[in-house]
């Protein structure tokens, strides 16, 4: 078990982010610093003060939040300091220079003498950051609240969104840069947005491809270990270099495992694996399994009744509205249990299985052209959407990766932003760059995924997979896994068929949900105090009333998503 000063006495309830605006007044926000042409607000998180940027020069502002993992890229062996290397490079080829860089950031590039804005963020969004923009006036953020916090300071008059409303009740996230604000946009990932004279022109300087080469399992495998061993090396080594401890997501999965299991096997065993869930269920079990087995401490966060469910508001507070507000309670919970000061990095999984293995089994959908109406949350409502959103993606499956994966699960890191910063390796560029030349077939149904786990670390494959429901992640357990996958499947089918809760799953909602009469009545209350709010409309409020009263949990959680946003923003 953790020692007891590792443990958090009462969770803080600041919102961590900056904000920087010209021509508006921004005071609401608390002691700012006045640079002239523009002014900033700064409440960082600073877990790696030593990579951010914040320069005020005679012919710009450059400005950088986040961490980075290869600043020698940019730097090489220069005399100058990091934040002069890259305030020059930026302002020679932000493009460029922004392709270099590995990590999670977001910030921007203000000049002084055109006025010209350059806001920017990372390849994949991890350091999520918004933009308005209103003739001479402008304002980016990481923070969302502040933004609307400034608009009623200078009353500014600000609309719904009804295509991010739609989206939230559909999805269960953004499909594009949309917010609920409609004069708010998101930067998507590996973009930047130049704003000239008041006019917005974006460029996606990072894209990630399909780029099958041909190659023998065995290449792929050594291609895929040397890739992730490099990933795991740079996340690591961030720790290091600022003296944290590790802090690694575990479950029952192959992800969380792999990241802990690779960064162990590389020397980095001053690791605490925290796993959150049901407990007795085969995440707790296989997650403490493992934990034992590499001598790490462990921390486990019981969800065994639906208090975490109360907690719309508050997460709707610190996510910026991005994603269903129950897809990171759980772990918001969780985090709320550690002296966050211990560590640097939350090493988690994020989105490893989607991108070792294949989003979709069938390679003709897989490749094929994008299309709207896969992926959703909920099919009780028919609406249809711009299909401009799917033009830039080359086929269905980086549509999928980016929207579903990236917008959509990775907006968890929004909460967890706020005591930590969260990466994964799995997202890392080069690795990610190796993932997607693999071929087809070796991905597929994780056929690369379980030899490069034979072939490299055997001893993770003796501990089951919660996907498998137990089973050993082996190749040679394939028909043990399918008795198990049948077994599940029944027992859900036989809960559908009685009306009975299904309790099967790590969180499982439906099942805290309808054994819980308070938490039944709690959800009513919120929908009946926030449903007629003038700033929905009557066919909206049609449809999220449909939604809440004939849909299941999840379909409830996404219309009291929308209410709590409105009732926040507006």
């Amino acid at each position: 078990m953790m020692a007891d000063n590792m443990y958090r006495v009462e969770r803080e309830s600041d919102l961590h982010g900056f904000l920087a605006a010209g021509n508006l007044r921004i005071d609401c926000l608390g002691e700012i610093r006045d640079m002239g042409v523009c002014a900033q607000y700064n409440h960082l998180l600073n877990k790696f003060p030593g990579d951010q940027v914040f320069l005020d020069e005679e012919k710009r502002i450059s400005f950088l939040d986040g961490y980075i993992y290869n600043k020698d890229a940019v730097c090489g062996n220069g005399a100058e300091d990091w934040q002069h290397i890259f305030a020059r490079a930026m302002g020679e080829d932000a493009a460029k220079c922004l392709r270099m860089l590995r990590g999670g950031f977001c910030g921007y590039i203000y000049n002084k003498r055109n006025g010209d804005l350059t806001i920017y963020t990372d390849q994949l969004s991890a350091k999520a950051v918004y933009y308005y923009t209103n003739g001479d006036r402008w304002m980016v953020s990481s923070h969302l609240p502040y933004m609307i916090a400034v608009l009623r300071e200078n009353e500014l008059k600000y609309h719904l969104n009804e295509t991010a409303v739609k989206y939230m009740l559909t999805y269960g996230y953004m499909l594009d840069d949309s917010t609920f604000v409609e004069e708010i946009h998101r930067l998507l990932p590996g973009q930047l947005v130049h704003i000239v004279n008041g006019q917005v022109k974006p460029e996606r300087y990072y894209f990630i491809r399909n780029k099958e080469v041909r190659m023998t399992q065995q290449e792929a495998v050594e291609k895929i270990d040397a890739a992730f061993r490099e990933a795991i090396r740079r996340e690591f080594d961030k720790d290091r270099e600022y003296g944290y401890r590790h802090l690694t997501d575990l479950s029952g999965g192959l992800d969380s495992r792999m990241v802990s299991w690779v960064a162990h096997d590389m020397g980095y065993t001053d690791q605490v694996n925290v796993t959150y869930g049901r407990s007795d269920y085969l995440d707790e079990k296989i997650s403490k399994k493992i934990a034992i087995y590499l001598k790490h401490e462990y921390l486990f966060k019981a969800l065994d009744d639906a208090n975490w469910m109360y907690d719309i508001d508050e997460i709707i507070s610190r996510n910026n509205g991005a994603a269903l507000y129950s897809g990171i309670t759980g772990g918001s919970r969780l985090l709320g249990l550690l002296d966050t000061d211990c560590f640097g990095i939350e090493h988690t999984g994020m989105i490893g299985d989607a991108v070792l293995s294949t989003f979709y089994h069938d390679r003709q959908l897989n490749f094929g052209p994008p299309r709207l109406g896969l992926n959703k949350y909920s099919e009780m409502l028919t609406y249809q959407f711009d299909k401009r959103i799917i033009k830039e993606y080359s086929c269905q499956e980086m549509f999928a990766i980016y929207t579903r994966g990236v917008l959509g699960a990775m907006s968890s890191y929004i909460i967890r932003q706020h005591d930590l910063e969260p990466s994964s390796p799995f997202t890392d560029v080069d690795f990610l760059e190796v993932s997607y030349s693999i071929p087809f077939e070796y991905r597929d149904k994780h056929v690369i995924y379980l030899k490069w786990m034979s072939d490299k670390y055997p001893e993770a494959t003796k501990f089951g997979w919660e996907k498998w429901g137990g089973v050993k992640p082996r190749a040679d357990h394939i028909f043990f896994r399918k008795v198990k996958t049948t077994q599940r499947l029944l027992r859900q089918m036989g809960c559908r068929a009685f009306g009975l809760p299904n309790s099967d799953s790590m969180n499982p909602e439906d099942y805290w949900y309808q054994k819980d009469q308070k938490i039944q009545k709690y959800y009513q209350e919120y929908f009946m105090q926030n449903i007629d709010y003038g700033v929905l409309n009557q066919n909206l409020k049609r449809d999220i009333s449909q939604m809440f009263q004939e849909g299941n949990v999840t379909e409830k959680d996404m219309a009291l998503t929308v209410l709590a946003v409105v009732k926040a923003y507006f």
